[in-house]
C-alpha cells in the first residue's frame, strides 16, 4: 500500500514536472513569436503613449515655470519624475525611428520582415509603454493641473508720462544711473521738497534701468506717509515675478518667500518711493543685502532650479541687489536708512521753471496781455514742478483776468499750515481745484482724495453711483467715471501714469483736497495713528457730508452717531476683534453709500436694516456669518462682497429688484445660491462671480437646491458677466444675452482664476468635451472674444472651420493648448484667399500633438498683421513655423518663441509657394526688422530658419536666447 502511494506521489510530482517543463518550453517558443506578430501594435501603443507622456511633460514643465513665478518649491517626486520622463520620451522616440527604418529590412531574399529585430523591437516598446503607464500614473502628476497660464511677455519700456528732461533732473538721473553701475554702492538716496519731482524722476531711473537691461529686474514700490508692509510686500513680489502672495500670510512669511525669490534673481533694482520717518526695515520687507547668497549664473534647468528652492543647491554666492530709495527728509535716508549716496533734488531755477511753463501754456506765455501774469506766477510757485504744472494747465487757453487771479491767489496766504509745504504750493493746488469745470468734477476728485494713493476705478465708481453723481446705467456711469479720471489727470491733479484699472495723486494734491474737504465740512479722513479731534467731537461730526475711516487707530465706535447730513460712510479695518455697536446707524436715514471692509461679523449690525437711502454696500474682504438683512434695504442698487468668507447667499437678497450690480468676485466658499434669487433681480446690468460658487444645477425642478444657469435667460439688460461653468453641458441651448459687451467667463474645471496683464474686456476659457453647434451662447461668445483660451477641443480638427467660420476678427490673443485632435488652427480653401485674426496680437499653442500646419492656404493682407508673440511648445508634427507668404504680413511681429517641437525643421518654408513665379526672396522678409527676441530650444531636427536661402537676413544676433 504504501509503495503504491510512494508510486502514485512520484507520478505525480513527474507529472507536474513534465507540466512545468512542457510549459515553459510552450512560453518559450510562443512569447517570441507572439512578440513578432505584435509588433506594429506595441510600436503603435508605445507611440500613442509616448504622445501622452510628452502632452503631460510639456503641463509639467509649464506648472513647474509657474511654481517657479509664484516662489514654491516643487516636491522631490516630482524633481526626479522630470528626467525620469525625459529619458523615456527620447527611448520611445528612437524606437518609434528605429521601427520605421526596420521595417524596411527584409530577409529570406526580401520576401518577409526580419523577425529578430521584429521581436527585439517589440519586446523593447511593449516595456517601455508599460514604464510609461507606470510614469503617468504617479500621484506628483495626477495632482497637477491640466493647464497653466504662461508668463506675460515683457512689455518695451514706455516713456514716463509727467517727466520734464530739464537740465537740472537730467543731471540727476545720469548721477543716479551711474551710482547704479558703480560696485561701491548698494543703496542709493534722492530727497527733495514735495512736489520736486522725485517720483517721475524714479520712474524715469526704472525706465532706462529696463530700456538699457543693467538689470534682470526692476521693482518699484510706494511706501508713503502710512507705511502697509502688506501692500509694500505684495508690489516687490509681483515685480519679482512671485504671480501672488497666498490671501492671509505673514509680513514674516512674505519676507521670506521674498528673500528666497531674491536668492535666485542675478542683478535686481528695488525701488522704495516716498518713505517717510521713522523709515522702513528692509530686512522686515525681505530685502536683504549682506552675506545673501544666490544661485549663480548657469543655473537655468527646471532641476538645478528644484535643487536649488529645496535648499539642496550649494554652489551659492552674494546677491547683487540695488536698492534706491525717495523721500522728502534726507535724515530718513542717512540715518535710518544708511544710504551710501544720497542726490538732492532742488527747486528749478527761473529759466527752467519758466520753460516748464512754456512746454505746457506755448508761446502765448510771452504775449503781451499775459506775460506779467506768468512771470509773476512762475516766481511765486518757488520752483516746484507740481506747483507749475497744475498751475499752467489750469490757465492754459484762459482770459488774461483769470490769470491776473491766479496771481493774487498765490499771493494770499493760505490758513493751512502742512509740515515741509509752503503756502504759495498749497494756493496753486487750491487755485487748480477751484478752477475745475463743474461741480461733479470737483467732488470726484474730493472723493479720489479721500479714497486715498492707487485706489480701484471699480470702487469710485460703486461710490460715485451710490451718491448720485454719475449717470444711471452703471455702462455709462463707467463711462463719467473714466472720463472724470482723464481730466483730472490731464489738470496733473491725479497722476497721469497709474494704470487703466486704479488712479493715484501726489500727496501734496491729497493734503490739500483732504483740507479742503474738512474745511468746507464735506468730507473727514481719518487714516492711521492721524485721528483729528473731530472724531470725539460728536457735535461737529453732524456737518460731515462724508467720513472716511482708512485703516485708522480709534478706540472704538459710539453707540450711535446722529448725522442727519451724512451719505458716505467708509471704514477699512484693521483689528479684526473691532466690532460695530447694533444702533451705531441709527441717526444716518440719508445714508447712500456705506463700506465696510476687512470686519468679523456674526451678524450685521441690526441699525443698517434702517438705511432705506443706501444705494451702495460694499462688504469686502470679510468674514461674514448672518447677512440675510440686506434684504430689507429696498433701494440698493450695488451689492458688493467681494473676496468675503461666506457658504450661502441669503434668499432675502432676492427681494432688491432695483440692484444693478452684484459682485460675489473671490468668494471662494460660497456653495449656495438658493434657486430663482438670481432671476428675480430683473434690473442687474453686472454680475461677477469669477472664481467664486459653481454649483449650477442643469435643470430648474422643484427639489433644486442650487441655482441654474437657465436662470440668467431673465436678466434681459445684464451687460458683463464674469462666471464659472463646470461644463459646457451646462449650459441651456438658448441662453443668450443680447446686451452683453464684457465677459469673463471660463467653461470647464481646473482653469486658473488669472485673468491676463493686457486688460481684456471679453474673454473666453472653453474646454470643449461637447458639441457646440447648438450653443448659442458659446457661438456668440467666440464671436466677440477678444482674448480665447481653447483646452481638449473634443472633435476639432480645424479651430477656425469648425469653431468660428468669420476667423475671429476680434481676437487679440489666442492660447489653444492640450488638444489632441486639433491638425491645423486655420486652413483656408484652396485659392481663395481668407480674412482671419486681423487683430490677433499673441498666438500661444501648446501640446497639440497632431497638428501640422499652424497656417495652411492663401491669406488677405489684413490676416495676422498684427501679430506680435507666437510661442509654440510640445507640437511634434509641426516641421516649419511659418511659410514665406505669412512671414511677409508680420511687419509687427517681436517674439518667437518655438520650444520642444521634436519634427521642427526650420522656421520659415517656400513650399506653399504656387509658382516660381510667386517665390519669396528672402531679402523681402520684412518681419526680422522688428523682432527683438527669437527663442529656440530642444528642436533636434531644426536645420535652418529658411532652407531655401543660405545667408537669411531675417534677424539680427541680438534676438537670439
Amino acid at each position: 500500500m504504501a509503495a503504491a502511494c510512494i508510486c502514485a506521489v512520484c507520478q505525480n510530482a513527474a507529472g507536474n514536472v513534465v507540466g512545468n517543463l512542457f510549459g515553459k518550453i510552450l512560453s518559450l517558443i510562443s512569447d517570441p513569436i507572439t512578440f513578432v506578430l505584435k509588433c506594429n501594435n506595441n510600436v503603435g501603443n508605445l507611440k500613442q503613449r509616448a504622445d501622452e507622456l510628452k502632452l503631460r511633460k510639456g503641463t509639467a514643465d509649464g506648472c513647474v515655470d509657474v511654481f517657479y513665478r509664484r516662489g514654491e518649491g516643487i516636491t522631490p517626486e516630482l524633481k526626479n519624475w522630470l528626467p525620469n520622463a525625459n529619458s523615456l520620451i527620447e527611448a520611445a522616440d528612437k524606437l518609434t525611428a528605429d521601427a520605421e527604418e526596420n521595417a524596411k529590412k527584409k530577409c529570406f531574399f526580401g520576401l518577409c520582415l526580419n523577425p529578430i529585430s521584429r521581436y527585439q523591437l517589440s519586446k523593447k516598446a511593449k516595456e517601455n509603454s508599460e514604464a510609461i503607464v507606470d510614469l503617468l500614473r504617479k500621484p506628483c502628476v495626477l495632482n497637477l493641473p491640466n493647464s497653466y497660464i504662461p508668463a506675460p511677455p515683457k512689455e518695451v519700456a514706455a516713456p514716463v508720462k509727467g517727466f520734464e528732461d530739464l537740465y537740472s533732473r537730467k543731471d540727476v538721473l545720469e548721477r543716479i544711473m551711474e551710482a547704479l553701475q558703480s560696485q561701491s554702492s548698494s543703496i542709493i538716496g534722492m530727497h527733495g521738497m514735495p512736489g520736486m519731482g522725485k517720483t517721475m524722476l524714479a520712474k524715469e531711473v526704472k525706465r532706462k534701468a529696463e530700456q538699457d537691461k543693467l538689470f534682470d529686474v526692476v521693482v518699484m514700490a510706494l511706501v508713503s506717509r502710512n507705511a502697509d508692509s502688506k501692500k509694500i510686500q505684495l508690489k516687490i513680489a509681483r515685480g519679482l515675478g512671485l504671480d501672488q502672495l497666498p490671501n492671509g500670510i505673514t509680513t514674516q512669511d512674505a519676507a521670506e518667500r521674498i528673500k528666497e525669490r531674491l536668492k535666485k534673481m542675478k542683478k535686481v533694482l528695488i525701488i522704495l518711493d516716498d518713505i517717510w520717518a521713522p523709515g522702513i526695515d528692509l530686512e522686515e520687507l525681505g530685502i536683504a543685502l549682506r552675506n545673501e547668497p544666490k544661485k549663480i549664473e548657469g543655473s537655468s534647468s527646471r532641476e538645478e532650479y528644484a535643487e536649488c528652492i529645496e535648499g539642496g543647491s550649494s554652489r551659492e554666492e552674494y546677491a547683487e541687489c540695488k536698492i534706491l530709495l525717495t523721500s522728502r527728509d534726507s535724515n530718513v535716508l542717512s540715518d535710518l536708512m544708511v544710504s551710501q549716496q544720497n542726490f538732492p533734488l532742488h527747486q528749478l531755477n527761473y529759466e527752467e521753471a519758466w520753460e516748464l511753463l512754456k512746454r505746457i501754456v506755448g508761446d502765448r506765455a510771452e504775449s503781451d496781455d499775459i506775460q506779467g501774469a506768468a512771470t509773476e506766477i512762475v516766481r511765486g510757485c518757488g520752483g516746484l514742478p507740481l506747483a507749475i504744472t497744475t498751475m499752467a494747465k489750469a490757465l492754459k487757453n484762459k482770459e488774461p483776468c483769470e490769470w491776473m487771479d491766479a496771481v493774487r491767489t498765490l499771493k494770499r496766504p493760505s490758513s493751512e499750515n502742512f509740515e515741509g509745504i509752503s503756502a504759495n504750493v498749497y494756493s496753486a493746488i487750491e487755485f487748480s481745484y477751484s478752477h475745475l469745470e463743474s461741480k461733479k468734477l470737483k467732488k470726484t476728485f474730493l472723493l479720489c482724495c479721500l479714497m486715498g494713493h492707487r485706489n480701484s476705478i471699480e470702487d469710485l465708481l460703486k461710490y460715485g453711483v451710490g451718491l448720485g453723481l454719475f449717470a444711471n446705467t452703471i455702462e455709462e456711469a463707467r463711462d463719467e467715471v473714466f472720463t472724470s479720471i482723464s481730466r483730472l489727470r490731464a489738470s496733473s491733479l491725479l497722476i497721469d501714469d497709474c494704470d487703466n484699472d486704479y488712479f493715484d495723486m501726489h500727496d501734496l494734491a491729497q493734503d490739500v483736497a483732504v483740507s479742503i474737504a474738512c474745511r468746507d465740512r464735506h468730507g473727514l479722513l481719518l487714516t492711521g495713528d492721524h485721528v483729528p479731534k473731530e472724531w470725539s467731537d460728536m457735535e461737529a461730526m453732524k456737518d460731515f457730508k462724508w467720513i472716511c475711516l482708512e485703516y485708522a487707530s480709534v478706540d472704538g465706535f459710539p453707540e450711535g452717531l446722529e448725522s442727519s447730513h451724512l451719505n458716505f460712510f467708509c471704514l477699512s479695518n484693521k483689528d479684526p476683534a473691532l466690532q460695530i455697536p447694533a444702533n451705531f446707524f441709527r441717526g444716518m436715514q440719508r445714508l447712500k453709500v456705506l463700506d465696510l471692509t476687512h470686519m468679523h461679523m456674526s451678524s450685521l449690525p441690526s441699525s443698517i436694516g434702517l438705511l432705506t437711502n443706501l444705494h451702495t454696500l460694499c462688504l469686502d474682504q470679510s468674514v461674514l456669518g448672518d447677512i440675510r438683512i440686506i434684504g430689507e434695504l429696498k433701494n440698493l442698487e450695488i451689492l458688493s462682497l467681494l473676496k468675503s468668507d461666506f457658504k450661502e447667499f441669503p434668499r432675502e437678497i432676492g427681494q432688491l429688484i432695483k440692484l444693478k450690480l452684484l459682485d460675489l468676485s473671490n468668494c471662494t466658499k460660497l456653495k449656495v445660491i438658493p434657486p430663482r434669487v438670481l432671476a428675480s433681480m430683473s434690473r442687474l446690468e453686472e454680475l461677477y462671480l469669477r472664481n467664486s460658487f459653481h454649483g449650477w444645477e442643469v435643470e430648474e425642478n422643484e427639489n433644486q437646491r442650487n441655482a441654474s444657469l437657465a436662470e440668467l435667460k431673465q436678466l434681459k439688460k445684464l451687460t458683463n458677466l464674469e462666471v464659472c461653468i463646470p461644463d459646457i453641458r451646462m449650459i441651456p441651448k438658448d441662453l443668450f444675452f443680447e446686451n452683453l459687451k464684457k465677459f469673463k467667463i471660463f467653461v470647464g474645471s481646473k482653469w486658473e482664476d488669472q485673468y491676463s496683464s493686457f486688460g481684456s474686456s471679453r474673454i473666453l476659457k472653453l474646454h470643449l468635451n461637447a458639441s457646440i453647434d447648438s450653443n448659442d451662447l458659446v457661438k456668440m461668445l467666440l464671436k466677440k472674444t477678444e482674448e480665447l483660451h481653447l483646452r481638449e477641443l473634443a472633435g476639432v480638427e480645424n479651430v477656425v472651420d469648425e469653431l468660428n467660420t468669420e476667423g475671429f476678427p476680434d481676437s487679440k490673443r489666442l492660447y489653444v493648448r492640450n488638444a489632441p485632435e486639433v491638425q491645423h488652427i486655420i486652413k483656408s480653401a484652396k485659392g481663395v484667399p481668407f480674412n482671419a485674426f486681423p487683430r490677433l496680437e499673441i498666438l500661444f499653442l501648446q501640446n497639440l500633438i497632431n497638428l501640422e500646419k499652424i497656417f495652411q492656404g492663401r491669406f488677405k493682407d489684413t490676416a495676422f498683421s498684427n501679430l506680435r508673440t507666437i510661442t509654440i511648445e510640445c507640437c511634434d508634427k509641426v516641421k516649419n513655423l511659418l511659410s514665406s507668404s505669412i512671414a511677409r504680413q508680420l511687419l509687427h511681429l517681436q517674439e518667437i518663441s518655438v520650444i520642444r517641437c521634436s519634427n521642427m525643421e526650420e522656421i520659415v518654408d517656400d513650399e506653399e509657394q504656387e509658382s516660381r513665379n510667386d517665390i519669396v526672396e528672402a531679402t523681402e522678409l520684412k518681419f526680422g526688422e522688428v523682432l527683438r527676441s527669437l527663442r529656440l530650444q530642444h528642436l533636434p531636427k531644426l536645420s535652418s530658419l529658411n532652407k531655401s536661402c543660405r545667408h537669411m537676413p531675417l534677424f539680427n544676433e541680438q534676438v537670439f536666447h
